[in-house]
């Protein structure tokens, strides 16, 4: 299994997915996305009839993979989900990191692309992607390295089919256009 996730990994690499197990924020970068404002494509609803599952879980701080936890946005059953957090600026994005959920579901997030740019037009989908999650397991980390790609939004998308996407934390790393690092 280790052999096929490692295969997988450079696959990733050299399609230029952006996916790297040794990308870290630079020193320095802050997580841009904390407590920042979010929207996604629906919002699940629970079999009690509320809609605890808001966009904005997904940058609350908290990592915890449980979605019982009310620590994970979630939408409903849509075609081609998406996720969007405003940043408020532009931004130069070093890396993003996405927190799966854990407690089950977490192949879901199959093929999810990460995308960075200035545009909201059809949800962000048509800004350049920085990379697409690959690890499915339940409660993964995935590390996609943006490499300095800029723009003010950060989306989460689901192409090309129907999902729901569930976000236990999304952290987006960087710094202003033009700082050091």
């Amino acid at each position: 299994m280790e052999f096929l996730w490692r295969l997988l990994m450079m696959i990733g690499i050299l399609a230029g997915t952006g996916v790297s197990q040794g990308c870290t924020p630079p020193p320095g970068a802050q997580n841009l996305a904390l407590g920042r404002p979010a929207t996604q494509s629906s919002t699940y609803v629970d079999n009690d009839g509320t809609a605890k599952a808001v966009a904005g879980k997904a940058v609350d701080g908290k990592r915890d993979g449980k979605w019982v936890q009310d620590s994970c946005s979630h939408t409903q059953f849509d075609t081609e989900s998406w996720w969007t957090v405003d940043l408020g600026s532009r931004q130069s994005v070093s890396a993003v990191i996405v927190k799966n959920r854990e407690d089950c579901c977490g192949e879901r997030i199959r093929g999810a692309q990460i995308r960075v740019g200035d545009s909201l037009a059809d949800h962000g989908k048509h800004n350049p992607i920085c990379g697409t999650i690959t690890d499915t397991a339940p409660g993964s980390l995935s590390t996609i390295c943006c490499n300095g790609l800029e723009g003010r939004y950060v989306t989460v998308t689901i192409p090309g089919r129907a999902e729901y996407l569930t976000l236990c934390e999304v952290e987006v790393y960087g710094t202003q256009p033009g700082d050091e690092c």
